[in-house]
């Protein structure tokens, strides 16, 4: 196999998709634009950066892959924008509940501005997406983006409610990033299929490949949290520190001992951690050798992924399972 990394794929399928991708980013800034001069202000900051845009590079991959008319489709990318514009209310939304500082390498809209401001914002890019929902002029999938939309709040809810639970098993955490991330990348993958009127096989298709991407990414992300480099550019321990109960954690808890069980149970009801915390429970996570145990999970589900993707024999479909194959082993 060839040596790949993440970015190298990203780059490529943005390459593969540029003209319609190029697109998508026109309409959002087309999109962000109002008489009231702080909205495009804010905005303008916030889409400053644009990220890896997954969910709306996944929805035109996907598109590219399933249409032999892909060029001619135009829905596909007003759709893509609605998924960007979604994703980007919920980022300005957690920055308010996490109390975060900054946003993909610069600060955040609520620690320049105050939370009202993203909130506001994060309202704004909510009424957007539906706006453009209405450009694909489909009410299924319509349909599906508000149900998707309905359900990342409630996977909030549930990442709130189980703060500091250190009785939180795999399962309900697998349920939480399921509904708070994993649904968006399931929606990604199925929109181009429910505009083009694809069978209902291939819808469940390729929601199931999205969805295991989707907890494959949310997975790696919070691994990184304690196995990251330097390269990741994330704050370092930030789950942490904010006390979430994430995978290495769950997994630390069925392998401590006793004593160090019950350190861990003492630090996480404590209202902060220190550094000198992080670095302790970091060393437990070496000892037991969670990293490796944690990436477990994510094999399968990129195997039931990579076993659909190949019932779609081209260019797209390969980038597709590179992608799954670089995300694991992804460091950003």
């Amino acid at each position: 196999m060839k040596n790949l990394n993440f970015e190298k794929t990203i780059l490529s399928i943005h390459k593969e998709i540029q003209v319609k991708l190029k697109k998508t980013n026109k309409k959002i800034d087309n999109y962000i634009q109002s008489d009231v001069p702080l909205i495009p202000q804010l905005s303008s900051y916030f889409f400053n950066k644009r990220g890896k845009q997954l969910r709306p590079v996944l929805c035109l991959l996907s598109s590219k892959m399933i249409n032999k008319k892909y060029s001619k489709l135009t829905s596909d990318i007003s759709m893509a924008a609605a998924l960007e514009f979604i994703h980007a209310a919920t980022l300005l939304h957690d920055d308010v509940i996490d109390k975060g500082k900054s946003r993909r390498g610069q600060r955040s809209i609520n620690d320049i501005w105050n939370n009202k401001f993203s909130v506001l914002l994060g309202d704004f890019m909510f009424s957007k997406s539906f706006q453009l929902m209405t450009e694909g002029q489909s009410l299924k999938a319509m349909e599906s983006l508000a149900e998707v939309s309905g359900k990342i709040s409630e996977g909030e809810f549930l990442q709130m409610a189980n703060e500091n639970n250190t009785s939180l098993t795999i399962s309900e955490y697998l349920q939480i990033i399921s509904l708070k991330t994993a649904e968006l990348f399931g929606a990604a993958m199925k929109i181009p299929a429910i505009l083009t009127k694809k069978s209902n096989k291939m819808i469940k298709q390729l929601n199931l490949i999205g969805l295991n991407f989707g907890m494959i990414f949310q997975i790696i992300d919070d691994h990184l949290d304690y196995f990251g480099t330097i390269k990741t550019g994330k704050v370092k321990g930030k789950d942490f520190f904010e006390g979430k109960i994430t995978l290495p954690i769950i997994v630390l808890f069925k392998k401590t001992n006793p004593t160090e069980k019950k350190w861990l149970l003492k630090i996480f009801k404590n209202k902060k951690r220190s550094k000198k915390d992080f670095l302790q429970t970091k060393a437990l996570l070496e000892k037991y050798d969670i990293e490796s145990l944690s990436l477990k999970y994510t094999n399968d589900l990129k195997h039931k992924s990579k076993v659909v993707l190949k019932a779609f024999k081209n260019k797209s479909s390969i980038l597709l399972q590179e992608l799954l194959d670089t995300s694991i082993n992804r460091d950003n």
